[in-house]
């Protein structure tokens, strides 16, 4: 099944593609086949299963994540602390690798977005290859005390929960101009 949230406004702020929620209206593909999601951004997105529930205290997030192109400075991720989602006022925090090898942890609460941990380089996370593609296993343990990220098997970083918005609604974060399959998205 694929769906494109068209400018024509088919679908507004919010509304259902594929059992996903997206953040903006217009110039975002999805598709769905053999329980993989197949993301297309013009702008950056974040997207959020529709049936998803708030978690709080201690889960976990994982899936696959496999670059199927766009700019190697672009990241894509996890969302999780999700509330108000696809509004003004948003606020989640949220980790994402990139082409290059780096990581990033980050947290919005409306506009202000602030950083946790900078763009840092990490040896565990696969960089893209000659066609702008590369396949990360991404891995979040949040506990009340802490958020520990794991990719393709390897912990890189802990932060202190305190730092993070860890209660709410898990999700994706895709930049802009990018084209990503996920698989086996798990937040329990």
């Amino acid at each position: 099944m694929r769906w494109l949230i068209a400018m024509a406004g088919a679908l507004a702020i919010g509304a259902t593609a594929d059992g996903w929620r997206a953040s903006v209206s217009s110039g975002v593909e999805l598709s769905e086949r053999d329980g993989s999601l197949t993301v297309g951004t013009g702008p950056a997105v974040d997207l959020w299963p529709d049936a998803a529930r708030p978690l709080a205290g201690a889960y976990g997030i994982r899936a696959t994540l496999r670059k199927l192109g766009g700019r190697r400075h672009e990241g894509y991720g996890f969302l999780f602390g999700g509330r108000h989602l696809g509004t003004d006022s948003a606020t989640y925090s949220y980790v994402m690798v990139r082409g290059d090898g780096n990581l990033l942890v980050k947290k919005r609460s409306g506009a202000a977005l602030t950083v946790v941990r900078d763009w840092s380089h990490y040896a565990a996370i696969r960089p893209d290859d000659a066609e702008h593609r590369a396949e990360n296993r991404l891995e979040l343990g949040v506990t009340p005390r802490e958020v520990v990220v794991r990719v393709n098997g390897t912990e890189l970083v802990r932060v202190p929960a305190r730092e993070l918005v860890t209660s709410g609604i898990p999700g994706l974060r895709v930049s802009h101009q990018m084209r990503l399959e996920v698989t086996g998205f798990e937040a329990r």
